[in-house]
């Protein structure tokens, strides 16, 4: 199956951007970056992401790596100027990166571009690429450790692309944003139950209000 096929049925309106959390109705946004007794805050950033994607995704299950570009297209009297998203200058796509530390994926199997926002004399055009994978035969932590670097010039591995990695078997996205958190999101709140009540010490204080009016049993 297409990606745009699978997330036109599955997830009708969404869009793969950051931030995901805020995109969809269902979903968890979890703290990656904290302090904790024992452990080094980049400890526990790679264990956090690590400890989510191995609930999410199991052996055998069906599942894309996503990789997204973003190119800003302004529209001015003075003509038409196009630039990149900020990700180029920082690193490689997570393609470009299996490629170096031999991560276990194949080049892209698809692509396709969608505009994600636009307003008057500015557009986003986001490009996907993507793949399917065998989610726990790729070298999935170094892909996540790469995020946490994202925003550390002089660390490796390292890219600020924008990662996505959708289970098919269990309907699930999972996207790191950086080493400070990582989005869930699913087309129902039962989808994503077990995993909350699992991690639910781990939820962002920010959103815990929201997240709780979700997946908390109402009392009755």
């Amino acid at each position: 199956m297409q990606l745009a096929d699978y997330m036109s049925v599955t997830f009708p309106g969404l869009h793969l951007r950051p931030p995901l959390f805020y995109e969809w109705p269902v979903g968890i946004r979890f703290e990656l970056g904290t302090n904790q007794d024992g452990m080094s805050y980049d400890d526990v950033v790679l264990h956090r992401a690590c400890t989510l994607y191995e609930t999410v995704f199991y052996p055998g299950d069906l599942s894309y790596i996503v990789s997204g570009a973003a190119q800003y297209t302004s529209i001015r009297p003075s003509g038409i100027k196009t630039k990149s998203g900020r990700y180029r200058t920082f690193s490689g796509t997570v393609f470009q990166l299996s490629k170096r530390y031999s991560l276990g994926l194949s080049g892209p199997a698809g692509r396709y571009r969608l505009v994600t926002d636009e307003d008057e004399d500015t557009r986003e055009i986001t490009t996907l690429r993507w793949t399917n994978i065998e989610p726990r035969r790729i070298d999935y932590k170094r892909i996540l450790q790469a995020k946490a670097n994202a925003d550390y010039y002089m660390r490796r591995p390292r890219t600020s692309d924008r990662v996505y990695f959708v289970n098919r078997t269990r309907n699930i996205i999972l996207h790191m944003y950086d080493d400070r958190g990582l989005d869930l999101v699913a087309p129902k709140r039962s989808d994503l139950q077990a995993i909350y009540d699992a991690h639910k010490s781990w939820i962002l204080e920010y959103d815990r209000t929201r997240i709780e009016k979700t997946f908390q049993p109402m009392a009755g």
